[in-house]
Parts: structure tokens; sequence; C-alpha cells
């Protein structure tokens, strides 16, 4: 396209008629729209800013959390008399023992019913 030929479509397009009040439309659709982008810059801005704000609060409470030692367990003694504490840990003892026997009983039932099931799976599968 030439000079020419862009001068001539120009003539001709100042040529048609524009309807009344249409510049007043385009200025308020126009504004409109810049009204709406800066409600979507603010809002775009106070979720940013919340954002970094929530991360913040969580690296501070990660690095708070991270920082903190466990306490020390201190050894102190239960017993000041130390035959008490003798007395206190001999039933501790016949207790585990106790308990200790009961477990093994209930074993040495349980071998005895696994030794019938496997005399009587012997005897089903030899005939």
């Amino acid at each position: 396209m030439n000079d020419e030929e862009a001068g001539r479509l120009i003539d001709e397009s100042l040529e048609i008629p524009i309807p009344e009040g249409l510049s007043a439309r385009l200025e308020a659709h126009i504004d409109a729209l810049a009204a709406n982008e800066k409600k979507r810059k603010t809002r775009r801005l106070v979720y940013r800013a919340t954002a970094a704000a929530a991360i913040a609060l969580l690296c501070i409470g990660i690095f708070l959390e991270t920082g903190k030692q466990p306490p020390t367990p201190s050894m102190t003694d239960t017993f000041s008399n130390p035959e008490e504490a003798a007395i206190a840990a001999g039933q501790a003892l016949a207790f585990m023992s106790a308990q200790l026997n009961k477990g093994i009983g209930k074993v040495e039932n349980a071998g005895e019913e696994i030794e019938k099931v496997n005399q009587l799976l012997d005897k089903h599968l030899k005939n």
C-alpha cells in the first residue's frame, strides 16, 4: 500500500457519519475499565500482603518452636530411705516375676495345643 492509497482510505473513513454520544460512551467505558483495573490491583495487593504476612508468621512460629530445647530430665531419688527403696524394688520384681510366670504358662499351654494339632494332622495325612 502506498501513501496515496493510505491517504485515500483515511479520507474515506472521515466521511463516515459518527453516531451522536459515541465519544461520551467510549469515555465512560474506558473510565469504567480503568476503575475496574484499580480494584483488581488493590485486591491483588491485599492478597499478596496477606500471603506474605501468613508466611512470615509461619516462619517465625517454626523458628521459635525449633529453637526450644526439650527439658532435660533430672535424676532424683524417689525414696529417701534406702530400706524403703529395697522393699519397693522387691515388690516390683515379685510382681514382674508373677506376670512373667503367667505368660510362660500360657505359652506352654499354647505349645501343648499346637502339639495336639500337629499330631492330628500327621494322623490324617498318613491315612
